[in-house]
């Protein structure tokens, strides 16, 4: 190790001072923003003193002006009546928006889903002593399952999950039921023919709503977002929670049916003409391939949503929750500005205050900060700017790093210091350097992996 550090610090001695060019924005002029659909467009949970949608994320990242019209708890068909009946204003700016923003669908896959549930719990005598199955709304929300069902304790859920096979199948039958329902148009399920909520109710909305907003503004570029999976939770927690029984099981059978279900969605929206698609569930899920879903690695929906936060009272605010909290609302923020094409490499804005702000953002899942970092150009590793992460770009971090230790004036610029942060955990150190060195001996050895593949493999 002493060789090693010896060997980066004297290339460092060859290290000049180093420029990183800021790339002004490209592509089309976006002027004016249209944000239409549900709580999670409207951001709901966040903190507005110190936290931001990501509609004001898009809006100071682009310099535009950004009208939010989100209604929480509006579904698609309520989405097409609010286009049908806009007042002059909001119409006037729905005409003048360069793009319109869609989040839509959501409640009404959970709308559905939690009366099924409900509606079982009732069957099964697993609603809390206080509710009967009368006292169950029509279009329920998840915040009412929830609060009416007993998922612990004596009679609860779980104590019926773990009574035995006949158990678990009973609740696997009604997993998938309810995901066939959700996702088919055609065949049955073990309770009679599939409802297609999605093809049949869902996709057509979203298509009626298109046409409202293209009659209204023909130029639009309309952008409509796909739904993620909440139901990814980490297996650290699930353990903890409730060990490694049934209804562990169950959960890990929840989470591969609602994998199933949102993916439908993305699919289903891509027969939708006229739009372009941020797909927000693959950045939430952070995994190559869908397939890739296992109990150790579910995805990563739980660091984006406050999903695992212990459930309070009804008045105990944003618990077990799972609408984006600040670090989804940045990823979605990035999603929708990959699909807008606009570069903007100043890290003066809250695309970059946002990040550096949160406090475990050295989670923040590999796929979904490189499509963070795709945002402002930067390449982990690479400080001098050449296009190469290699031993000179570890020897000018390791010497920044001893200036810092010595209390001597940094050199390096704020980019550099986010570049230098090659496992992004807020400190520009020895570590970094050492892993720019690691990735250089790879690429060295013939492997072609590039450098967020390569942060990947490490372990955090």
């Amino acid at each position: 190790m002493k060789k090693f550090l010896s060997f980066i610090m004297s290339a460092a001695m060859a290290v000049s001072s180093m420029a990183v060019v800021n790339v002004s924005a490209e592509g089309e002029n976006i002027e004016n923003m249209v944000i239409l659909g549900d709580s999670i467009a409207g951001g709901y949970g966040l903190d507005t003193e110190t936290e931001y949608t990501y509609a004001q994320i898009c809006a100071d990242y682009l310099g535009c002006n950004v009208e939010n019209y989100a209604v929480d708890g509006l579904d698609s068909a309520e989405l097409c009546t609010m286009l049908e009946t806009l007042d002059d204003e909001k119409k006037q700016a729905v005409s003048d928006a360069d793009v319109v923003v869609i989040s839509i669908g959501g409640n009404d896959i959970i709308h559905y889903t939690s009366k099924t549930i409900l509606d079982y719990a009732a069957r099964r005598n697993f609603l809390k002593p206080e509710y009967t199955a009368d006292d169950i709304p029509e279009d329920p929300g998840m915040y009412a399952m929830m609060h009416m069902i007993n998922f612990r304790g004596e009679g609860s859920l779980q104590e019926y999950a773990e009574s035995g096979i006949t158990a678990v199948t009973d609740l696997n039958r009604e997993l998938k039921s309810l995901s066939a329902n959700l996702r088919l148009s055609t065949g049955n399920n073990a309770y009679g023919e599939n409802q297609g909520i999605i093809p049949n109710q869902i996709i057509p909305n979203i298509e009626k709503a298109v046409k409202t907003i293209d009659s209204i503004n023909p130029d639009a570029r309309i952008i409509v977002q796909t739904v993620y999976q909440p139901m990814q939770f980490s297996p650290e927690f699930v353990e903890s929670e409730y060990g490694n029984g049934k209804y562990a099981m169950m959960l890990t059978q929840l989470r591969e049916d609602f994998n199933l279900v949102m993916d439908t969605f993305r699919e289903e929206l891509r027969t939708v003409e006229g739009i372009e698609i941020a797909d927000v569930f693959y950045q939430f899920t952070s995994l190559k391939q869908l397939s890739d879903s296992c109990n150790a690695t579910p995805g990563y929906a739980y660091y984006f949503t406050d999903i695992q936060e212990p459930l309070e009272s009804q008045n105990g605010g944003k618990t077990k929750d799972f609408h984006p909290n600040q670090k989804g609302h940045l990823a979605i923020a990035s999603t929708i500005l990959d699909v807008i094409g606009v570069k903007n490499t100043s890290l003066d804005g809250l695309y970059t205050t946002v990040f550096n702000n949160i406090d475990d953002n050295k989670y923040y899942p590999t796929i979904a900060y490189k499509k963070f970092m795709d945002g402002i150009e930067l390449v982990p590793g690479d400080v001098n700017g050449d296009g190469l992460t290699d031993t000179v770009d570890a020897a000018a971090t390791l010497k920044e790093y001893a200036l810092v230790s010595a209390q001597k004036p940094e050199t390096f610029t704020d980019k550099q210091k986010m570049i230098a942060n090659i496992n992004h955990d807020q400190f520009v150190d020895t570590v970094d350097a050492t892993v720019t060195m690691m990735y250089y001996a790879k690429l060295s050895a013939g492997n072609s992996m590039d450098v967020f593949e390569f942060i990947d493999t490490l372990d955090k």
